[in-house]
């Protein structure tokens, strides 16, 4: 019997469930940052999943993508201030003169009391009734699953429709931003998005696709993933930058003008390797287009003649 819609979304959300259940208790503790990144990963998988296959499935109805909201947020301050926290006393401290050092204590400060403060309303929301019920209530589902119609259909028939659902990604704001430092919210925006898309084109089996999409598939991943990382970077960065500035009286670049001579290279770099990224995926979706094949091949063919 082929493997329908229904029961294959069964099988990511039981994944992700019961490894959310084991990163209850370390995300708790907060003491390990892969536990931190791993329940919010793990978080954000359950979240896409239940959104991408919803139209498949019958749950109850506390368990929904929204409900998850609250505490992925959490999960994501504290995260995100853990990384900021590392970032300053792990990566630049050691690369900036002893006054500059002294003089980034109460920055330092700072950080972690606000990383402690989001520790303590992270472990209110992972320990609250809300959440609690809802992840009881999924393994309940999970034990006795229910399907709509569409559930019922096979996976494989019906791989086009859920392959469609990244298709609006490259229509977004965020890849046309030019001007480093402009513009903040749509980046954000669309580091949102490109992991989400990344998320949803994983949840998919590859083995349904046409041999010849494998590669591009494979591509398209890897971009999605670098774009990721970059987007996080630059984020990361302007975070920590304006962290550091809102406690130093005299603003950082005449406190601290080591650090933010490094930021400042940091970000040009990763500013400079993010409009690669998003120039080449822009002219490769332009490509893809009957007009844009045409002219790619005329190139390649002009380049041979030369």
């Amino acid at each position: 019997m082929p493997l329908r819609n229904g029961d294959h979304a069964h099988g990511l959300l039981a994944g992700h469930c019961r490894r959310l259940v084991e990163l209850h208790g370390p995300a708790l503790e907060g003491r390990q940052p892969e536990a931190l990144a791993g329940a919010h990963l793990t978080l954000q998988q359950l979240r896409i999943t239940l959104e991408q296959f919803e139209p498949a499935l019958e749950l109850p109805a506390c368990v929904s993508p929204k409900r998850l909201g609250k505490t992925q947020r959490r999960l994501a301050l504290t995260r995100e201030l853990n990384r900021l926290q590392q970032r300053l006393e792990a990566g630049f401290l050691p690369q900036v003169p002893e006054r500059e050092g002294r003089r980034l204590k109460p920055a330092l400060r700072q950080l972690r009391r606000e990383r402690e403060l989001a520790h303590q309303h992270l472990a209110a929301a992972l320990n609250s009734s809300g959440h609690l019920q809802l992840i009881a209530q999924l393994q309940g589902w999970l034990r006795q699953p229910r399907y709509t119609p569409l559930g019922e259909q096979p996976l494989a028939v019906w791989l086009p429709e859920w392959n469609a659902g990244s298709a609006p990604l490259l229509l977004h704001r965020g890849w046309w931003v030019e001007e480093r430092g402009t513009d903040l919210d749509a980046l954000r925006g669309l580091g949102e998005e490109v992991v989400a898309a990344h998320l949803r084109i994983t949840n998919l089996p590859v083995g349904g696709l046409p041999p010849w999409s494998h590669g591009r598939r494979r591509a398209w991943l890897d971009q999605l993933r670098r774009a990721d990382e970059l987007l996080s970077e630059l984020h990361d960065l302007e975070l920590l930058r304006r962290a550091i500035d809102g406690q130093l009286r005299d603003g950082i670049e005449r406190t601290v003008p080591q650090l933010e001579w490094l930021l400042e290279q940091h970000q040009l770099q990763c500013w400079r390797q993010w409009r690669e990224l998003a120039d080449a995926v822009l002219a490769g979706r332009r490509q893809r287009t009957p007009r844009g094949r045409i002219r790619a091949l005329l190139l390649r063919l002009a380049a041979r003649l030369e």
